[in-house]
């Protein structure tokens, strides 16, 4: 029998279960995603199954928009174990990767810069200085079918974007919200050609009539004639779309997968279907607004994050920076501003991809929040001057040098050990991405901090020496601990002979050898966070990019909330299980779904190049995985909330409170951040992830590495202890000044990364690999033009 399509499953459902409504439009809330048509019509879709209960040999079901084909008599969710074949992608993607349609997880943050707007977080009110904006009340659902009202509305757009000089404009109607539900299908045919055309008439408006003309008499040309409008009369303005946050956010969500199917699905491809954001489109809005009514119930802070998450998503898949326009100050100022039970939430908007925030009433309270914020504004994006442009020293030679070992480097140096046991040139770690890094660091660095490499003291031979030395020493360390592995993510190595509750447990991503990642950041003695410490975060859901390549190796490491674990049946008595090696894939992915959590993927489909083993959910772990995000990434593996909170104090976009700012906490005088961050973009409390994830800033893996060892060799100080009288750039200068003889200064750099001290026992322990981390210096020296003894 033919399967209803998800048009007519849509209204269907809507009839039984009902529809919620935020500012008196309509907003799906029950609907879940199933496929649209097409080249999966005619196939069932789970849990509607082709035989009652069950699914048998060669039947094919549909699940999340992609067809399985049944290998024998099964249950399970389709794709879910050996028991289903992947049949092809509903929309036509290629097979084994993610549906077009699905949730994002993007490698790096969309970029928020909005023209006009600055590159800070913009709080505003009515009475606050801010960027103009200008909201355009256009044709409402009920006013579509009216050729005349269609043509006013169009007469007063063209009238208002004739005069809209540089000012943000917001596209106000209910229209995008109703057609959520069936993406504006039940509007039916609108007169946009025959009401545009009038409308020009009337204004003698200069709009290409052949433009006009391309457009459809339907809901999407009816938007898109907006966009051609705004383009064309105001080109010197920023505009965008407005949308309702809908009754979902009231709703109980596990995490991100609960309000993408509730919620974000829609909108998200409703935006897509009428190409309003369209990336290479001519006439593209500029940024999309969420609004909430003040009719509705106010938010909990548990449900403005259910609402933020929306944003985000929908943000992320059109590949658009947000404003949250016009919210209701009495609802939601305290929740964004802050108040004396809780903490402002704008750095979590900012994550959000939000740009600008305005209220829609004035108050002195609000006033004066707002004001107080003028003083610590939350950075966006970085606006200095472009790294590629200036030159890594004022040693020309030494540039020439460096660029010049591109090839050696990544070829000689950089290698790493195949389970075949051959070394081959890295995929994750190049040279060109170091020098970036280094510009970075020795160039601009972190709070006054940068990375040296050289004496303005001494000739340009012996500074040559001085930075190669600095260079190799940091290599040495980068090589052993990561490089010689192909990693940026820590991997899962624990095991019951390293004291591990089994071998290889989920949990390894909370902490290997007994750590605790989460609690690197806490003082044992009070309990309480250090002063740049990230939050904890127990909605995190983040999965590993890297792991080890062996037959049968153990998946890349995650997090993930008890509540979406939960919901799945997959926790015993609250704690996940473990990873084995056993059992072989017939076929070895080229591809995943990176849509999903590495938790979440198919059979023999959790990562590329998989040949055995899969996740086995028996409660071994003894804990849960929550909270667990905190794992070391980057080249000297940054690892726990304090490491990662003073690189995203100093780097990213930080989350300390600015009124620590001055204030010693734990002993520490907590300094304000870089007013112009380097990666202000990069939140990496929020997402620790991005240290490896990150395409647009490659360097950062690198830069982590980086500083750290600007903070803690470089500055190594042990104060009236043992080693009171060790300095980093003494031993520097002492080695090259005695010919590049020995490892003394190598074997003590190496103490301090691995152990904590400048030797190679420390009260930790012995380095470990001391002589391979002395090759690895040697060679690195070698290769830049060197000859060490």
């Amino acid at each position: 029998m033919k399967k209803i399509n998800k048009i007519t499953l849509a209204i269907l459902s809507s009839m039984l279960s009902g529809y919620v409504y935020a500012s008196d439009v309509i907003q799906t809330t029950n609907v879940a995603p199933v496929t649209s048509g097409g080249l999966c019509e005619s196939f069932n879709v789970y849990p509607d199954w082709t035989r009652g209960d069950h699914a048998t040999n060669g039947d094919i079901m549909v699940h999340e928009n992609i067809a399985y084909s049944a290998v024998y008599w099964t249950q399970s969710i389709p794709g879910s174990d050996s028991s289903w074949a992947l049949h092809l992608n509903c929309d036509g993607s290629e097979p084994g990767t993610a549906p077009v349609l699905s949730l994002q997880n993007p490698l790096d943050p969309i970029r928020l810069e909005v023209a006009g707007w600055p590159n800070t977080f913009v709080v505003a009110s009515p009475s606050t200085l801010a960027p103009a904006t200008i909201t355009i009340q256009t044709s409402n659902s009920d006013s579509l079918a009216d050729v005349d009202q269609l043509t006013r509305a169009f007469v007063s757009v063209i009238e208002q974007a004739e005069n809209a000089g540089t000012a943000s404009l917001i596209i106000s109607s209910d229209v995008l919200d109703v057609a959520t539900q069936d993406k504006g299908e039940s509007l039916g045919a609108v007169a946009v050609k025959q009401a545009l055309t009038n409308a020009i008439n009337i204004t003698n408006s200069n709009i290409d009539i052949t433009a006009i003309n391309a457009l459809s008499d339907d809901l999407k040309g009816w938007t898109q004639a907006h966009n051609l409008i705004l383009s064309t009369l105001a080109p010197n303005a920023s505009f965008g779309w407005s949308l309702s946050i809908g009754d979902f956010a009231y709703d109980t969500h596990s995490g991100r997968q609960s309000v993408w199917d509730k919620a974000s699905v829609f909108s998200a491809d409703l935006l897509a279907t009428l190409e309003l954001y369209k990336v290479d489109a001519i006439n593209k809005a500029d940024f999309v607004v969420f609004t909430k009514s003040s009719t509705t119930a106010a938010l909990t802070s548990e449900q403005w994050h259910n609402a933020l998450e929306y944003v985000k998503q929908v943000s992320d898949y059109i590949k658009t920076p947000v404003m949250l326009a016009n919210m209701p100050t009495n609802q939601a100022a305290d929740y964004f501003m802050g108040n004396s039970a809780s903490k402002p939430q704008l750095r979590k908007a900012a994550f959000s991809n939000v740009f600008a925030l305005t209220f829609n009433q004035d108050n002195q309270e609000l006033s004066a929040k707002i004001d107080r914020y003028q003083s610590a504004k939350i950075p966006l994006y970085y606006v200095g001057e472009e790294l590629e442009k200036g030159s890594l020293t004022r040693i020309e030679a030494l540039n020439q040098q460096l660029a010049a070992a591109e090839n050696a480097m990544d070829n000689e140096a950089f290698l790493y050990e195949t389970p075949q046991s051959q070394w081959i040139p890295s995929t994750v770690y190049k040279w060109n991405d170091f020098l970036d890094g280094l510009n970075a660091m020795h160039n601009i660095g972190v709070a006054g901090n940068k990375f040296w490499l050289m004496n303005d003291g001494v000739d340009d031979e012996t500074n040559i020496k001085y930075a190669k030395v600095a260079i190799a020493a940091f290599l040495a360390q980068s090589m052993q601990e990561t490089i010689r592995y192909n990693a940026c993510d820590e991997n899962n190595w624990s095991e019951i002979k390293y004291d591990a509750p089994t071998d290889y447990p989920m949990t390894a991503s909370c902490g290997q050898l007994g750590q605790k990642y989460a609690d690197y950041g806490v003082n044992p003695v009070s309990g309480l966070d250090y002063a740049y410490s990230c939050p904890r975060d127990n909605k995190m859901e983040v999965s590993a990019l890297t792991h080890a390549k062996w037959y049968g190796a153990p998946a890349p490491v995650f997090a993930a909330p008890d509540a979406v674990l939960e919901e799945r049946g997959l926790l015993v008595n609250g704690h996940a299980g473990r990873w084995t090696n056993n059992g072989h894939c017939n076929e070895v992915p080229e591809k995943v779904d990176t849509s999903k959590q590495v938790w979440e993927r198919d059979e023999c489909k959790i990562y590329v190049g998989q040949k055995a083993g899969t996740f086995i959910w028996d409660g071994s772990s003894q804990e849960s995985v929550e909270g667990c995000g905190w794992w070391g990434r980057g080249v000297i593996q940054t690892t726990g909330r304090q490491n990662f909170g003073t690189l995203n104090h100093y780097l990213g976009r930080s989350h300390v409170d600015p009124d620590t700012i001055g204030t010693t906490i734990d002993g520490v005088m907590v300094e304000a951040p870089p007013v112009n961050p380097l990666y202000a973009e990069l939140d990496f409390c929020s997402n620790p992830g991005l240290i490896c994830s990150s395409e647009e800033s490659k360097e950062i893996k690198w830069i982590a590495g980086l500083f750290y060892w600007v903070t803690s060799v470089q500055a190594y100080n042990d104060v009236g202890g043992q080693y009171a009288d060790w300095n980093y750039y003494n031993e520097l200068k002492k080695y090259v000044d005695s010919g590049l003889q020995g490892t003394q200064f190598i074997d003590d750099v190496s103490g301090i990364v691995n152990r904590g001290c400048p030797d190679t026992t420390c009260s930790t322990g012995d380095v470990h690999n001391i002589k391979e981390r002395q090759d690895n210096f040697k060679l690195v020296l070698q290769k830049l033009g060197l000859n060490p003894q």
